[in-house]
């Protein structure tokens, strides 16, 4: 046998690279989101509640949204980094 009937030689193209898998940060955070509910209740069987004031809710409420706040400023901030480092350059 012969080297091209051993391996013969196509003229198809080789196919594009796929493009690399990025996290969806949406899911990441609904995820997240869903983590802390599922310890909160079970904390809440766990723990009697019974002697929090409704000024410990509030704070705690407030500090879940800006976690959720610094969440979002550090994804815009990705993002931005990711958009400018994949633009080609003008000129």
């Amino acid at each position: 046998m012969t080297d091209t009937e051993q391996h013969p030689v196509t003229t198809d193209t080789p196919p594009a690279p796929l493009a690399p898998l990025k996290p969806r940060i949406g899911t990441i955070v609904w995820g997240c989101i869903l983590l802390v509910v599922a310890a909160i209740a079970i904390a809440a069987s766990q723990v009697d509640f019974g002697d929090l004031t409704p000024t410990v809710i509030v704070w705690s409420i407030i500090g879940f949204g800006g976690i959720l706040v610094v969440a979002g400023i550090v994804t815009a901030i990705v993002r931005a980094a990711t958009r400018i480092k994949d633009d080609p350059p003008v000129g």
